[in-house]
C-alpha cells in the first residue's frame, strides 16, 4: 500500500509547486550532511569492494539521487549517468560541473538508437519530471488514486518532448555496476545492452524487476540471479519488502560475498 506520508507530500506540492524545490534542496544537504543514501538498499554499495573496478552506471538520473547516494560509498567512482529529460540533465550537469569522476548524458538508452517521445505528466500543473518514461502507459498510470488524494483524472495531463536514445552497448563502457529506474522502459534498456551485460556482468539494480516478466527471462538467459539486501548482506530471492531487486552471475556473486 502506498505510504500515505508519501500521497500527503505529492498532494502538497500539486498544489504549492514551490514545496518540491524546496523538499529536493533540504534532502540533498541533509543526505551529503549525514551521509544517508535516498534508499536504505543502495547500502549494499558498501559491500563492493574497492578492487572492482568499473564504470558506476546510472539509468534514468532524475534529480541526481543515486548519484549521490553512491558518492557516499565511493566518492571516486566513475559514474556515467544517462537523463532523457534535458531539463534534468542541464541541472545535473550544472550540478557536478567541475567534477571529473561525473558525467551526465542528456539522453536515454533503449533497445535502439533514435529520437523518441518523452511522456511527462502533469497533475494540477505541476510537473512530475521524475516518472516521465518513454512508455506513455507508465507515464499515464503512475499519477492515480493510488500515489495521490483526492485524484481528479480530468487535472492529469501528458507533456510530450523529443529526446535521444541510444543502447549500452554503443556506449562501450565496462560497468561494475548498474542501475536502472527507467519507469517501465526496463526491458529495452537490457535488450539494448545485452553484449555489455554479458561482457562486463555488472551487479544490476533494478526498481520493480518482476513487474515485467521479459525482464526476468532475459536475465536469466544472461545467467543472472535475483537477490535482495537485509540491511547487511545480499540474500538470493525476491526482495519480501521494498521495490529493488539486485541481480548477479554466479561469477560475480562469488567476488562479492566469497
Amino acid at each position: 500500500m502506498e505510504n500515505n506520508f508519501k500521497k500527503l507530500v505529492r498532494t502538497l506540492q500539486s498544489e504549492l509547486p514551490f514545496l518540491k524545490e524546496a523538499k529536493d534542496s533540504f534532502y540533498l544537504r541533509a543526505r551529503r550532511l549525514l551521509r544517508r543514501p535516498h534508499e536504505a538498499d543502495f547500502g549494499v554499495l558498501s559491500l563492493i569492494p574497492a578492487s572492482a573496478l568499473g564504470h558506476w552506471v546510472d539509468v534514468g538520473a532524475n534529480h541526481g539521487q543515486s548519484i549521490e547516494s553512491i558518492l557516499i560509498f565511493r566518492p571516486d567512482a566513475e559514474i556515467i549517468s544517462f537523463e532523457p529529460n534535458p531539463r534534468l540533465a542541464q541541472k545535473l550537469a550544472a550540478r557536478y560541473n567541475g567534477r571529473a569522476n561525473v558525467q551526465i548524458n542528456a539522453k536515454g538508452l533503449g533497445d535502439k538508437a533514435g529520437e523518441f517521445t518523452l511522456f511527462v505528466p502533469s497533475y494540477k500543473g505541476f510537473l512530475y519530471d521524475a516518472v516521465a518514461s518513454l512508455d506513455r502507459d507508465a507515464a499515464v498510470s503512475w499519477i492515480s488514486e493510488r500515489t495521490v488524494l483526492n485524484f481528479n483524472p480530468a487535472k492529469l495531463s501528458i507533456a510530450e518532448m523529443r529526446c535521444e536514445v541510444e543502447t549500452l552497448d554503443a556506449q562501450q563502457l565496462a560497468p561494475v555496476f548498474l542501475k536502472l529506474d527507467v519507469q517501465g522502459y526496463e526491458y529495452n534498456v537490457l535488450c539494448g545492452g545485452r553484449e555489455t551485460l554479458r561482457r562486463h556482468e555488472p551487479i544490476l539494480l533494478i526498481e520493480s524487476f518482476r513487474s515485467d516478466p521479459r525482464s526476468v527471462q532475459l536475465t536469466e538467459e544472461l545467467g543472472y540471479e535475483e537477490y535482495f539486501y537485509d540491511g547487511s548482506t545480499l540474500r538470493k530471492g525476491p526482495p519480501p519488502s521494498g521495490p529493488n531487486s539486485f541481480l548477479m552471475t554466479p561469477g560475480r556473486a562469488k567476488t562479492l560475498l566469497g
